[in-house]
């Protein structure tokens, strides 16, 4: 019989990792950063928007890894006003910033 594993609270928390995300397709909506932004802080993710025209919004988050995949579904939903081909993601050097910015605030 197998018995549940349990995780082992002493255990030191998965470290967190920084991501480049690449978001293609219509995503020109002005809204759009505003909301990856709101979205990103309700995470507890850290970051910033680094570009954002009618067919991609560049940016680099930060944040556990579980968090930074909730962060890539939430952006391929997105709000209404924007239609998301694919996300490209891949792993950079860990960035030290202490919230999330956007240049749409």
């Amino acid at each position: 019989m197998d018995h549940p594993v349990i995780p082992d609270p002493t255990a030191d928390p998965l470290p967190e990792q920084s991501q480049s995300f690449a978001v293609l397709g219509d995503v020109g909506a002005p809204t759009f950063a505003t909301w990856i932004a709101r979205h990103a802080r309700r995470l507890g993710l850290r970051g910033a928007i680094l570009r954002h025209d009618a067919g991609r919004v560049e940016m680099v988050v930060t944040g556990l890894p579980d968090l930074l995949d909730a962060m890539a579904l939430g952006c391929s939903l997105g709000p209404q006003e924007v239609w998301v081909e694919r996300i490209d993601r891949a792993a950079v050097a860990l960035q030290n910033l202490n919230e999330f910015a956007s240049t749409a605030d």
